[in-house]
């Protein structure tokens, strides 16, 4: 798939933040991962590597060097369980959280968007709307996924299994096999810078404000 066709097909991207995170966010203009913003905390060595490679069972919150709480999000989809019998290429599931902590997720449409918005609407969450060509022309490190990686729901095609999976899901652009229809996530490794435009609302279905 060429850049120009996924621009055209979805030319928006949604990320989903808490409030407090949009605020910082929308300051700096950028999003960090969770491995960024755990390393750079103030927490002991030992528990930076447990939040890491550990399913979160609820949301977490660490402080930043200039003194900013940071909520990091839950895990719950996740069943550990479920993705042990889905995991790929001798993949651990301590591998595969902590390769999903080191990625910023956005949605490529609002039917995915909606799905995960609906699981968090309880805490009136923050949803900030990029343009696809400009959030790609900012970072060159964009990685596309053809399922929820963090869901694990099983399923009879699999025998039971969850959709098999693991550091080999998200793949460049030019090496992702599917239609842009089965573009599920796209993702970026450590940070992400956001363009100068953003758009914010409280519900995938708008109003949206410019910020």
């Amino acid at each position: 798939m060429s850049a120009e066709e996924l621009i055209e097909r979805l030319p928006f991207l949604y990320h989903l933040t808490s409030f407090e995170n949009s605020e910082l966010i929308l300051e700096n203009r950028v999003i960090h991962s969770t491995v960024a913003l755990v390393n750079g905390s103030n927490l002991g060595d030992d528990e930076k590597q447990n939040l890491l490679v550990s399913r979160r069972p609820e949301h977490f919150y660490v402080e930043d060097i200039d003194g900013n709480e940071i909520m990091i999000r839950d895990q719950r989809p996740i069943s550990v369980k479920s993705l042990n019998k889905c995991l790929q290429d001798n993949c651990s599931v301590s591998d595969f959280i902590f390769y999903l902590n080191s990625r910023i997720f956005f949605w490529p449409n609002l039917y995915r968007l909606n799905i995960h918005f609906n699981r968090y609407s309880h805490e009136n969450p923050v949803i900030l709307k990029c343009s696809t060509e400009a959030l790609l022309s900012l970072n060159d490190h964009s990685k596309f996924c053809h399922l929820n990686s963090g869901a694990t729901r099983c399923h009879p095609k699999w025998d039971g299994a969850p959709p098999p999976r693991g550091l080999n899901s998200f793949v460049s652009l030019d090496n992702f096999e599917y239609g842009y229809r089965k573009i599920a996530e796209v993702t970026f490794e450590d940070s992400c810078t956001l363009p100068e435009t953003i758009w914010r609302s409280d519900n995938p279905n708008g109003p949206w404000q410019e910020v």
